[in-house]
């Protein structure tokens, strides 16, 4: 288990699934274009005001933070701060990929970027590439052990408190607090006296996405079929 409290221009997560970064942009920057003909681009927009333009310039979306960003393959797109402040975010891009310079369709051919909300538990669309989002434990709860085979999942908490057990390790979580979980390591995430807010990526979404196990009275654990 990786665990980490990033600061801008830091990698969160560099895996085969996914490339994810924590990163900044200052007041008036435009990014290049990015194109990932074969990969799915997420963002969590933390602090700030951005432009995204995609399609060619068919689709522009203007935000304020906190706000979400699911871009489809093969969807070219830029990024602007159009604040005055910087433009703090974390991107994902699934699986990981480099952008491409010169590949181009028609607007008919791509899909639309989908903006999403942080305050009611919006997840991604669901792809084959990835699954997550939003999501909040109510206080005191605690989920089952549980791993996902084949898939990566990295955590980015925004408010509350908790614990995350990977393996039987466990570690204290809270505001600004990353944690990535490598595929098949069974874990766990129990959240405290207040509401634990996460924002998450499974890489890629497979089916069936859980692996549970149960405890045995010899202090090992069964894997039980994955559901």
């Amino acid at each position: 288990m990786l665990t980490l409290k990033p600061i801008p221009n830091t990698v969160i997560a560099d895996l085969p699934t996914i490339k994810c970064v924590m990163a900044v942009c200052e007041s008036g920057d435009d990014s290049p274009i990015y194109s990932y003909p074969d990969s799915e681009a997420v963002y969590l927009f933390l602090e700030g005001c951005g432009e995204i333009v995609a399609m060619d310039g068919v689709q522009v979306e203007q935000f304020t933070a906190p706000m979400q960003a699911y871009i489809p393959a093969g969807t070219p797109y830029t990024l602007k701060n159009v604040g005055t402040d910087s433009l703090k975010f974390v991107s994902g891009v699934t699986p990981n990929s480099d952008s491409e310079e010169g590949v181009s369709s028609s607007p008919s051919e791509m899909e639309p970027v989908v903006m999403l909300g942080t305050e009611n538990g919006e997840r991604f669309p669901e792809s084959g590439k990835i699954r997550g989002g939003m999501l909040t434990f109510p206080p005191n709860l605690e989920c089952d052990y549980h791993s996902h085979d084949e898939a990566d999942e990295v955590f980015l908490f925004l408010s509350g408190s908790g614990v995350v057990t990977e393996e039987g390790e466990a570690v204290h979580v809270g505001p600004g607090d990353v944690v990535v979980t490598l595929a098949e390591r069974k874990h766990k995430i129990k959240s405290f006296d207040e509401p634990l807010v996460m924002w998450l990526t499974v890489t890629p979404n497979l089916v069936p996405s859980h692996t549970h196990y149960k405890q045995l009275e010899d202090g090992t654990w069964e894997r039980l079929t994955p559901r």
